[in-house]
């Protein structure tokens, strides 16, 4: 595609240019070493990224094209997000977003708060989970974005079925912007101390459960379980425990509290409210920050992803739940057992779990901001294109 473009027209500046920042710039991480005359970065930019290493070039090779032109995007539907991730966000004196290679200017306002200057200046609106948008686009290029992590399963209204947007963020590998619940720098997992299991005493309740949504699944599980070791259950389903019991986590915000608590207890029962494909929650990520054992029932391609093979266990590898309870009292008595699950922390995260890193919530403004930058690039050399032909004829 690039030998049909006519350099004159062109916003970029020459390819070796390019080419040689892109090389620089991939050393940084662990990725293959590219031959220069190799990287086409215009199909890079179109094609769909598979993994760690394709979704940093594509990212690289954004941020070096769009340079210093800013991306305007109003949230105007902002559910959940308004009050929890985005008041933690920092912004520049510029008013655009920290710490981001995209110039970013990301706001929430409603659509009656939008000025019609705002509006037509904004390359995209973004909505979490439910649509409010205008009629009509008030340019070609503007584009309208859903961004939820809510399972079709638990919310099948949070999945565009009237294809009302260009670009969605989900938890789904097959959305524009793969999601992942990771909320922070997975780097500081390798710091955390194993839960000390040569503490606890004899009839000490070793394995915690906090859940809010009764499914049928967890309400049965739990209940079996119960019959064979103590389960510490917390939240609204199948409780037995009370949270005033560790006052030192009581003052803490939500996420926070739960968190003191499970790391209270050397496992975790990471049960998700259902088992979608690529749908793994904080319930599995935050316990790896922990310094807790995981144990998982959920998506049923969670063992691709994992930092490493031997980071978890899972519910399905046991015929039953006395199977499960008899090795977890097993790894509670051997230590050196125990602790063949914290050894990860030391080794080479998997590929597939630095991409589930890198596309994460931790990233996210900044990854929809690229993906917003990305579409104008190739909107723009697209009308170049149309241009160029239109001259020559």
């Amino acid at each position: 595609m690039s030998r049909l473009i006519n350099p004159s027209k062109y916003i970029f500046l020459t390819i070796g240019a390019l080419i040689i920042f892109i090389f620089i710039s991939l050393g940084k991480v662990e990725t293959p070493v590219y031959e220069p005359i190799e990287v086409d970065y215009m199909t890079k930019l179109i094609e769909k990224p598979t993994n760690f290493t394709e979704w940093k070039q594509r990212h690289h090779i954004t941020g070096y094209i769009n340079k210093n032109r800013k991306v305007r995007i109003y949230i105007t539907e902002g559910g959940w997000y308004a009050s929890q991730d985005f008041l933690k966000l920092k912004f520049k004196h510029d008013e655009t977003l920290a710490n981001c290679d995209i110039p970013c200017i990301w706001k929430i306002k409603t659509l009656k708060n939008l000025t019609y200057e705002e509006l037509r200046e904004a390359d995209a609106l973004l909505c979490v989970n439910q649509p409010n948008l205008p009629k009509n686009k008030t340019w070609n290029g503007q584009k309208f974005i859903q961004y939820t992590l809510e399972p079709m399963t638990h919310c099948p209204q949070c999945h565009d079925k009237n294809k009302l947007f260009d670009i969605r963020a989900t938890h789904n590998e097959s959305s524009d912007i793969p999601t992942s619940y990771i909320r922070m720098d997975t780097e500081k997992w390798r710091i955390r101390t194993p839960f000390n299991i040569t503490k606890l005493s004899q009839n000490s309740t070793f394995i915690s459960f906090i859940a809010s949504h009764w499914t049928e699944f967890r309400g049965t599980f739990i209940k079996n379980l119960q019959t064979h070791i103590p389960v510490a259950s917390f939240g609204k389903v199948y409780q037995n425990t009370n949270w005033e019991i560790y006052p030192e986590c009581k003052n803490l915000g939500f996420f926070e509290l739960k968190n003191c608590v499970i790391s209270k207890y050397p496992f975790y029962l990471s049960i998700e409210n259902s088992q979608e494909e690529d749908y793994t929650t904080e319930k599995l990520w935050d316990v790896f920050n922990l310094g807790v054992v995981p144990v998982i029932w959920g998506a049923p391609n969670t063992r691709s992803y994992l930092p490493h093979p031997n980071s978890a266990i899972f519910i399905e590898d046991f015929p039953d739940t006395e199977a499960l309870a008899n090795y977890l009292k097993y790894l509670v008595k051997n230590e050196t057992a125990y602790l063949e699950y914290h050894k990860w922390r030391n080794m080479e995260f998997s590929d597939e779990f630095k991409k589930k890193s890198y596309m994460s919530m931790y990233n996210l403004e900044c990854n929809v901001c690229r993906e917003v930058a990305r579409l104008r690039i190739i909107d723009e050399e697209q009308r170049n294109i149309i241009s160029d032909l239109e001259t020559n004829k």
